[in-house]
């Protein structure tokens, strides 16, 4: 198996070179890139079998690769946070590890690559001009971006539990890990669920991810406005209790998205 790491941080290219060679030996690391502009250099000219990508780079987040050159290898990507997971799965990821990287993560990771191949050798010479993403949603691997969202999502309210349409709800918010949940009319419910997963389960056209904290409905964002060092500043109805900023790293992708 060939791979190519693409990691700001010597060790942690280290560690997953060592982990790698102790689930496959034939292991080879055939280019390791630590910025975005390495990467672009590195990616159109080295053939891999697949990509470890961390999302923050040293100079900018790693899917400005993608609108620089055009990637066709599966992905796992690597990071701290769990606020790109969206994206992350919208640009060839299969996988999505938290930092630290743990060995059973990762060598479950290269098991589900091994699984995709075997579906690739007998996909490919039907699929003509389809690229890497179409054949991972037909395979309906996890975390690729589906085709049926939820509708509805049941939610907790003191002992009861009220199913719900997603479109009555504003915001999801977490907060020393409880996640709350808040309609339109302000009413707040609470979910069992992690604010990842849940957000891997919305419509990414009417929902975003707008830090680690917030996922909000696009109707729930009445306006915005620049900050400083190129964050974005949300006014949430209904009004949160903290201020809401959009990074730096993910002005851009909220500006696309709710032009869309």
């Amino acid at each position: 198996m060939n791979i190519i790491i693409i990691e700001d941080e010597l060790p942690a290219r280290e560690k997953i070179t060592r982990l790698a060679r102790e689930y496959d030996t034939s292991v080879t690391i055939v280019g390791e890139a630590g910025s975005v502009r390495e990467a672009v250099r590195l990616l159109p000219a080295t053939q891999a079998d697949i990509i470890l990508m961390d999302i923050q780079l040293s100079d900018g987040v790693a899917f400005e690769i993608f609108e620089q050159c055009r990637v066709d290898t599966p992905v796992i990507f690597t990071t701290a946070y769990d606020e790109y997971l969206t994206d992350a799965f919208s640009h060839n990821g299969i996988n999505y590890l938290l930092k630290p990287i743990q060995r059973e993560k990762l060598h479950q990771a290269f098991a589900q690559y091994a699984r995709l191949k075997e579906h690739f050798a007998q996909e490919i010479p039907q699929a003509g001009a389809q690229t890497v993403q179409n054949i991972l949603q037909q395979l309906g691997f996890v975390g690729v971006a589906a085709a049926h969202y939820k509708e509805r999502i049941v939610l907790q309210k003191g002992r009861e539990y009220v199913p719900m349409n997603v479109n009555d709800i504003a915001y999801f918010f977490t907060e020393h890990r409880i996640v709350s949940v808040f309609t339109h009319q302000g009413e707040r419910y609470f979910t069992d669920k992690h604010l990842s997963d849940v957000e891997i389960e919305l419509d990414p056209t009417i929902f975003f991810r707008l830090n680690r904290n917030y996922v909000a409905h696009i109707r729930a964002i009445q306006k915005f406005r620049p900050e400083a060092k190129g964050k974005i500043v949300i006014d949430l109805t209904p009004k949160p209790d903290d201020v809401v900023i959009v990074s730096q790293e993910r002005a851009a992708a909220f500006r696309s998205w709710m032009e869309r």
